[in-house]
């Protein structure tokens, strides 16, 4: 029986029934006696710090745990008051929808509108209704014109915006959301979130989403179910329930720091006139030029030692950028100098021993079978002894709190494990610039903090740090300059603390102009 809400018992459309869950290998349960109710048109959000069960929960009533994920599981999960917890993905997937984490992962074909007509084809959906659908979806997250671009050419922003779509197309009852918002710049996450506000309230969608910023989204919660570090249940009600029980939804510290600048003059890499498009699918790499113009001459410096943060919209150019520095793609006009050399002087294992990338999707990096042979194997090539290779990544795993989970693939880490384990991975080897590509995505506040605080003792060592994102709080903190980039080319470069100055007198013109309207 779920507690919380005068009747609504009729409404409960999925509950959790002292259900406790062991992955295959481990000794320790996800959650124990773990219930909790679910009800129809609601949004609920799911909080707790990294590594608590939050993702499971999702996978649990998605069918991928047990069925893909597999384990122990006691405890019954009910739909619509029937028992489905035997009751594979494939046969739930007509009324439930999962975004993951990582959407590249679910991805089954090339272009944008194959991939949201794939899901309609699998559920027998005519062929005359798809196009209507196709355009209602992309036109709700903002996404009209792109139905014939390549997956691989969207921003990682772009691609959770297509995950949703894809879903929406099929018309589920339930939406589950693992960290919808987490690659998205500002004004998209509010699109996104006033989407789920409509999904819900419009169309009657069940919401069940997990989110770090809670705060952001609280107003627009119905229910909220949180969990501390071990999978127990902190709070579990209405919004106002647990609000009312003292749970704090706000645990960031707000005393405001400002970032030391200790960058010095000497410019170590120089990006002068660039310019790149993807291809069209189906063209020929000569006829590239095209394909959509992402970088239109882009001029960019970086100096020893600062910490620089590369901020905009998605799709502007921020990660094509960075695919460019390493060598990833080729740029079509310009320079890229570093250390003064040319870029395309240097050899791909020379160059990687002078930057290293941190992935915005953090599993793309790995390729061993445990954590403790994924740090291991970065150290392969460093003439060190052995017994300083163990010593190092013993500091790396107690240093991101990885001790306890070596043993373990680095594929079945929760986000933010895998987030820490593929920053320790590039600090082992001592990089002179290190590019951060969202480094705090699937990070609840205190990791978030403990990991940028490392990134700062890094700068005082002498590392220079790039990164990009859309936190603008986090660069509020720790950077020292903030480059904006804006169709292609860059808006705005400012040391960090006239950069916000500069923003905030935009936003009062912004509202000007808008109030003589």
């Amino acid at each position: 029986m779920c507690k919380g809400i005068r009747n609504l018992e009729e409404q409960v459309i999925l509950e959790m029934r002292d259900v406790t869950y062991c992955y295959e290998g481990e000794t320790l349960p996800v959650w124990k006696h773990l219930s909790c109710c679910f009800y129809k048109g609601k949004i609920h959000a799911i909080s707790g710090p990294s590594g608590c069960g939050k993702s499971s929960i999702l996978y649990l009533l998605d069918g991928l745990v047990p069925h893909m994920y597999e384990g122990e599981l006691d405890g019954k999960l009910l739909l619509k008051g029937e028992e489905v917890t035997d009751l594979p993905p494939r046969d739930r997937c007509d009324r439930i929808g999962f975004v993951m984490q990582n959407p590249e992962s679910q991805f089954c074909t090339f272009t944008v509108e194959e991939e949201l007509a794939f899901g309609m084809e699998n559920l027998g959906v005519r062929p005359e209704l798809m196009g209507e659908k196709i355009q209602k979806a992309l036109a709700f997250v903002g996404m009209s014109g792109f139905e014939k671009t390549d997956l691989n050419n969207l921003s990682g922003g772009q691609k959770q915006k297509i995950a949703i779509a894809s879903l929406l197309v099929t018309e589920p009852e339930i939406l589950l959301l693992d960290e919808p918002t987490a690659n998205l710049d500002p004004e998209s996450r509010r699109q996104i979130f006033d989407l789920i506000l409509r999904l819900s309230r419009e169309e009657g969608i069940t919401i069940i989403l997990v989110e770090h910023n809670i705060a952001e989204i609280i107003d627009q919660v119905d229910h909220v179910l949180a969990l501390d570090g071990s999978g127990h249940v902190t709070a579990s009600g209405t919004r106002e329930e647990v609000m009312r029980e003292g749970w704090k939804v706000l645990a960031e510290d707000r005393i405001e720091r400002r970032a030391v600048d200790l960058s010095t003059e000497e410019e170590i890499l120089r990006i002068e006139g660039c310019k790149f498009a993807y291809p069209i699918p189906g063209k020929r790499k000569k006829d590239k030029e095209t394909g959509k113009q992402i970088l239109k001459g882009l001029d960019l410096s970086v100096r020893r030692q600062e910490f620089l943060a590369i901020v905009g919209e998605n799709g502007v150019g921020k990660t094509t950028l960075m695919r460019l520095i390493f060598r990833i793609n080729t740029q079509e006009a310009g320079t890229i100098h570093l250390f003064g050399r040319p870029i395309e002087s240097y050899r791909k294992k020379e160059l990687y021993h002078l930057i290293g990338l941190v992935f915005q999707n953090p599993e793309n990096q790995f390729i061993k079978n445990t954590v403790y042979e994924e740090l291991m194997f970065s150290l392969k090539r460093v003439r060190i002894s052995d017994e300083e290779k163990e010593r190092r990544v013993q500091e790396m795993l107690e240093k991101f709190h990885l001790d306890q989970e070596k043993e373990k693939s680095p594929f079945v880490l929760s986000q933010g494990q895998k987030r820490r384990l593929s920053v320790a991975d590039m600090l082992l080897t001592n990089q002179k610039i290190l590019f951060l590509d969202e480094p705090t995505y699937g990070q609840d506040f205190e990791n978030r903090q403990e990991l940028m605080k490392d990134m700062q003792k890094l700068v005082e060592e002498g590392i220079t740090i790039v990164m990009i994102t859309h936190d603008l709080s986090l660069v509020r903190q720790y950077a020292t300059r903030v480059v904006e980039l804006e169709d292609g080319r860059v808006k705005q470069d400012l040391p960090a603390e006239d950069y916000f100055t500069w923003r905030e007198a935009e936003r009062e013109r912004g509202d000007e102009t808008c109030s003589r309207t």
